[in-house]
């Protein structure tokens, strides 16, 4: 025999019609009377009783009204058949009804669930405020509660997520990624749901010392889409925000729909965190990051919350109000927003550009750069190299020299003063260290024009150079730890250790802060048991062999990058240790041919060492010019994984991977 949640999947129906039509008790209409009918027939099930076995309760107290807005959306729709099949299984039959958020209509609703018979208490979620619409069950002490939102000075037992937890965990995870211009889209009206979103919201930014601005929190109808196109474009234009919350379904649909009628591009132009669980959210372009409700638990907790009100017949001095922990799914529609060592906005690379008057004073002025790497020879550097020189070939700039300073300090101070006696017009700079290093680099400022990668020497005035270009760092340590912390996710608790850079370079220590507070804030399974830092790269292994012998349980690591990564899987295979995974930054040959096998190293995050340096050579003839108000510079970083590396590789070496690495990452899908 088949059950009554059968029938509804079958004849494509809800449980509520299924058991109107078997009990008769509400108006259906003849075509579906015949289609849940003809199922019936088909499955067997038996309309009728058998036993006093049976959990279907018969005659009076029999039924449970689910009062809900709609179910055209995916929350109500999937409340609903989570709590019509745990009513079912209790015995109780589920009438829904439906009032769109019309106080009319739900008075008329409220009046007819009073006028039944067989009603044995009801669940709603209210589109009243008023208190004194829902008095008339306290008097006739029947059952109710509250589900999603609740009524201020009403005592009544209620089940929602925790929309203040879920929203200060958005809002959080935005201001973390650098944004502070924030909007909040909430729903209008009295809704207590709708205050504890703004508390959640206004907690977050408390927590970053940032006040709470009433511009950037706008209340909109969750339906109207003409009200928040309005709103939306207004704070657009005033307030510029860099982040959208949309804290409701509708809201997050509606609010989609108007950034892309207004042209602005997510995430590119703006970040967006949504709300609810609608299917569409994963296959939009780029996937939504979204805060997820668990609406079995909720739908579980509230028929459990109204059954001891209706099985124990009292009523509780202090009614539970029961609240649900969201999930936030970090997805591709919020970017991280870089600022340089001076709290400066960052500047994309597309900002700069070359007019064709331009061009011609650069070619005219016959100009002469230098170039001082803090480490050569690898792929890494030819690619920047590369990315300076072709784009300095067009202005009629000429490199005169290029040194490695082999990531010695004073090597580098040395090689600067033999590069300002070559008395160039500009000299490019990646600082090997931000102290050793900076007196000599502000002398040469007193003549030469500078421009750095990566970070900027201690001490180091920003009048005093052109322009700072890097990967955007924050978004780089995001990058891996989010790779690690879903690698883990499905773990009940997992064991890290963690190896970062030691030394004051602002780069590294940016991505090294960032990727910990993600790992420790967004994944609280995962616990990082052993934090060590190196100095010198080759003593990675030596820390790594040390971290794995006083912690042996460590499952994964994050290493600063691939460098020092390699020293760490030299230690891992002397331990035989392979089973250890590593994410780390920066892609290379030999990191990549572990990638491409899934052998140790399982995802990194990287920078894209060509287009760095095709904007280092636009920031240099900007400088030339005397424009020197693109202060830093930031490069989006590229996440590798094994699924990716093929077209990773093309795009960030400019060449198609060799094919030793090809035949590895092809071989598994043979």
């Amino acid at each position: 025999m088949a059950t009554i949640h059968q029938i509804a999947e079958e004849a494509g129906v809800s449980i509520a019609t299924v058991s109107h039509v078997i009990n008769k008790s509400r108006y259906v209409s003849p075509e579906l009377v015949e289609r849940v009918e003809e199922v019936i027939r088909r499955l067997g099930y038996d309309k009728k009783p058998k036993s006093k076995s049976s959990k279907l309760k018969i005659g009076k107290s029999s039924e449970i009204a689910i009062v809900v807005p709609d179910i055209g959306g995916t929350l109500y729709a999937k409340l609903v058949s989570n709590m019509s099949a745990a009513l079912t299984e209790k015995g109780y039959n589920p009438v829904v009804y439906f009032h769109h958020d019309q106080v009319s209509y739900e008075k008329d609703i409220i009046t007819n669930i009073l006028s039944d018979k067989l009603n044995a208490g009801a669940i709603f979620v209210p589109a009243s405020t008023d208190a004194k619409t829902f008095e008339p069950f306290a008097q006739r002490r029947i059952p109710f509660v509250f589900l999603d939102r609740t009524v201020k000075g009403l005592s009544a037992g209620s089940v929602s997520s925790d929309g203040e937890g879920g929203i200060r965990e958005a809002a959080t995870h935005l201001l973390r990624s650098g944004h502070e211009d924030i909007v909040l889209l909430v729903e209008s009206g009295r809704f207590s749901s709708s205050e504890s979103k703004i508390k959640g919201y206004r907690d977050a930014l408390d927590a970053y010392k940032l006040p709470l601005r009433d511009e950037l929190v706008l209340h909109v109808d969750h339906n109207g889409y003409e009200e928040t196109e309005k709103k939306v474009k207004d704070i657009w234009v005033r307030a510029k925000p860099t982040a959208f919350i949309a804290s409701g379904n509708r809201m997050t649909l509606n609010l989609l729909k108007v950034l892309n009628k207004l042209g602005i591009e997510c995430p590119t132009d703006v970040s967006v965190i949504g709300f609810g669980d609608e299917e569409w959210s994963e296959i939009v372009t780029p996937p939504l990051t979204i805060l997820k409700h668990d609406t079995k638990e909720m739908g579980v907790r509230e028929v459990e919350l109204l059954l001891r009100q209706i099985e124990k017949a009292e009523t509780s001095p202090a009614p539970e109000q029961i609240r649900v922990p969201m999930e936030l799914s970090i997805q591709r529609s919020t970017q991280v927003v870089g600022k340089g060592p001076f709290g400066e906005r960052t500047v994309s690379p597309e900002e700069l550009t070359i007019s064709a008057a331009e061009a011609e004073k650069l070619v005219a002025g016959n100009y002469k750069v230098a170039i001082s790497f803090h480490y050569g020879g690898t792929a890494w550097a030819r690619l920047y190299e590369n990315g300076i020189r072709n784009t300095l070939d067009k202005y009629g700039i000429s490199i005169i020299s290029i040194t490695n300073a082999h990531f010695d300090p004073l090597l580098q101070v040395n090689q600067l003063e033999g590069l300002r006696l070559q008395r160039p017009d500009a000299i490019i700079a990646i600082p090997v260290d931000d102290e050793v290093t900076a007196k000599k680099f502000q002398s040469i400022a007193e003549e030469i024009k500078l421009i750095f990668l990566s970070n900027v020497p201690e001490g180091m005035d920003k009048d005093k150079y052109a322009s700072c270009v890097s990967v955007n760092e924050r978004e780089n340590g995001q990058n891996a730890a989010l790779m690690l912390g879903n690698y883990f996710k499905n773990e009940r608790e997992a064991k890290i250790g963690f190896i970062g850079h030691g030394a004051p370079f602002y780069g590294t220590h940016l991505r090294d802060a960032v990727a910990k507070e993600v790992i420790m804030t967004q994944f609280r399974n995962i616990e990082i048991v052993n934090e060590q830092y190196f100095y010198k790269i080759e003593n990675t292994y030596e820390v790594c062999k040390r971290m794995l012998k006083d912690n042996p349980e460590i499952q994964g690591m994050y290493v600063s990058w691939d460098r020092p990564a390699l020293e760490a899987i030299k230690a891992l295979k002397e331990l035989k240790r392979e089973d250890v995974s590593i994410f780390t930054f920066d892609l290379d040959h030999e990191i990549a041919t572990y990638l491409a096998k899934e052998e140790i190293v399982k995802g990194l995050s990287t920078q894209r060492p060509y287009q760095q340096g095709v904007a280092v050579g636009l920031a240099t003839a900007k400088a030339l010019l005397g424009q020197e108000s693109y202060k830093y510079i930031g490069v989006q970083p590229y996440v590798v994984e094994s699924k990716n590396l093929l077209k990773a590789w093309k795009d960030i070496t400019l060449e198609p991977a060799p094919p030793e690495i090809e035949s590895l990452v092809l071989n598994k899908f043979t």
